[in-house]
């Protein structure tokens, strides 16, 4: 799957759009409608035509008997011209209809329940899951018959396959970082010199982030949609995993990559991205003393008279404190854009953007004479 990942609206689209049935010589076959449908729905992206998904369906007979197992963990694949189940083939029944609850990646083999995630008719649960570079999706249960298998809206948002409508959403999220400097000179409008300063990123670690967790998902009241996890801090409600071991947390991930970046990552007053972290990260709260950036820096001065100094620079700081953000939740693609003052700081003055309270000024005093009385005599 991409290595990036737009941030999604979520979208709620039931079969009740569909009216064209697909067919195969005299059957109707069930087939899965991704891929367009995905982007133009919910303004992301297309589903990757590579990567098998499984999928899980009910049938409920028009007499009334509900929640027949009809699909078990079945693998769902692109063929090159339709997404179809790939190890048995399905067809509508004449009545009635099927519940479809589908998920990616595959994982598991046909007739038996996977173990990433478990699907019932009602629910979505991951337990004890290591997060890695799989992109963890789940879709909105959808209710079709043979009749409504088809995205029937303008050419433009059509996804030109036909089938179950089949929305994912990202179980996880996915973190990237920006650096940039809030200024690279100042000029002293007393003396009218200017001061230049390079500061270049050498190492910009990110540590200690949670690795573990398990997420559970309830089917809401509309039959469609997943209600969320929720955890509350201080007054906010946030969409993360339970953290199933706190000791699983990540090794420091450099993301000033000594092939991208030999010379290291130079700041201008433009955000320049750094290599993108490994994989996914579990949606999990910020604290502090915990998720941790780790960075070394290099700083040149050029002076107002003309002269230069040089400094390294190293800092660890919590990630819950550069930022407003409260937590990594799920479905969110975070980006930090991160600012590097090369000479402030925080100033009750208003000043903390530019290098006015650092400015050398000077204390003059002049000490006290020491006064030293002493006799002394002359012999004329």
């Amino acid at each position: 799957m991409k290595k990036y990942i737009i941030l999604v609206a979520a979208a709620i689209v039931a079969c009740a759009a569909c009216s064209k049935v697909e067919t195969l010589g005299e059957k109707n076959e069930i087939n899965f409608n991704v891929a367009k449908y995905v982007q133009t729905k919910a303004s992301g992206s297309a589903y990757d035509t590579a990567v098998p998904f499984g999928t899980y369906a009910w049938f409920t007979a028009a007499s009334g008997s509900t929640n027949a197992e009809f699909m078990v963990n079945e693998k769902v694949a692109y063929n090159g011209s339709v997404w179809t189940t790939a190890d048995h083939t399905f067809y509508w029944p004449k009545t009635g209809y099927v519940e479809f609850i589908s998920y990616s990646p595959f994982a598991g083999t046909s007739d038996a329940a996977g173990s990433l995630p478990v699907i019932t008719a009602n629910s979505i649960t991951y337990t004890d899951v290591t997060v890695g570079t799989d992109d963890l999706m789940y879709a909105d249960k959808v209710k079709c018959s043979e009749n409504k298998n088809e995205i029937t809206d303008d050419d433009v948002n059509d996804s030109g396959f036909s089938g179950v409508p089949t929305l994912f959403h990202h179980a996880l999220a996915k973190l990237s970082f920006k650096v940039k400097a809030n200024f690279t000179e100042w000029k002293d409008a007393a003396t009218n010199t200017t001061t230049k300063w390079e500061v270049t990123i050498t190492s910009f670690k990110i540590d200690s982030l949670y690795t573990k967790g398990s997420c559970a998902l309830a089917l809401n009241a509309d039959g469609k949609t997943w209600n969320k996890p929720v955890t509350t801090v201080g007054t906010t409600d946030y969409n993360v995993w339970t953290v199933s071991d706190p000791a699983s947390i990540t090794a420091a991930q450099e993301l000033v990559d000594a092939t991208v970046y030999p010379d290291g990552v130079k700041l201008t007053t433009e955000a320049k991205d750094l290599t993108p972290a490994a994989g996914f990260v579990m949606p999990q709260v910020l604290a502090a003393g915990a998720q941790k950036v780790k960075i070394v820096a290099h700083i040149k001065t050029t002076l107002s008279n003309g002269r230069t100094i040089e400094e390294n620079f190293e800092k660890t700081v919590d990630i819950s404190g550069i930022s407003s953000l409260k937590a990594w939740q799920m479905n969110q693609n975070i980006i930090y854009t991160i600012n590097f003052k090369p000479t402030a700081k925080a100033d009750p003055n208003g000043h903390d953007d530019d290098p006015e309270d650092v400015k050398i000024t000077f204390d003059p005093a002049v000490a006290d004479w020491t006064v030293v009385n002493t006799d002394a005599s002359i012999q004329l």
